[in-house]
């Protein structure tokens, strides 16, 4: 039951642990203030529509950040041995939860995604994908 309660969105989502940074949006540095330009946080969670991240950081719902994942990563390619690309998403902080280990997961809704980076993800959750049925969709109405 808890599968399904926590894979019944729009989007199908995959569980991830992967190495990610942010940044404030130039919408939001007047009003939130980071010890660092660049902060460091661990992708929990991935879905075309958004993301789940852990953050040392408390983030106010409706704060604008830019999120930089490695593509080489996110294409199965980890042991690459050429430059690192990362994607540049803008979203919105949805939800921030504090956790037990006193760090937060920041609930990120994707405002602003290049359609390269639409197919990565659209792909990695496909081939992540544990069903072995195909997924049944219903037209929108």
């Amino acid at each position: 039951m808890a599968e399904f309660a926590w894979n019944s969105r729009k989007l199908l989502r995959v569980l991830l642990e992967h190495q990610a940074a942010f940044r404030l949006n130039r919408a939001s540095k007047k009003d939130i203030h980071l010890k660092e330009k660049t902060a460091k946080s661990k992708l929990l969670d991935l879905s075309v529509g958004g993301c789940a991240l852990e953050s040392a950081n408390f983030l106010p719902p409706g704060a604008k950040i830019n999120v930089f994942l490695n593509r080489d990563l996110l294409l199965g390619r980890a042991d690459s041995k050429s430059k690192m690309v990362h994607t540049k998403i803008v979203g919105v902080v949805r939800t921030c939860r504090q956790m037990p280990d006193h760090k937060y997961r920041l609930g990120i809704q994707f405002e602003k995604i290049s359609p390269e980076d639409i197919k990565l993800i659209r792909d990695l959750v496909a081939k992540n994908e544990r069903r072995e049925d195909p997924r049944i969709t219903f037209p929108n109405k």
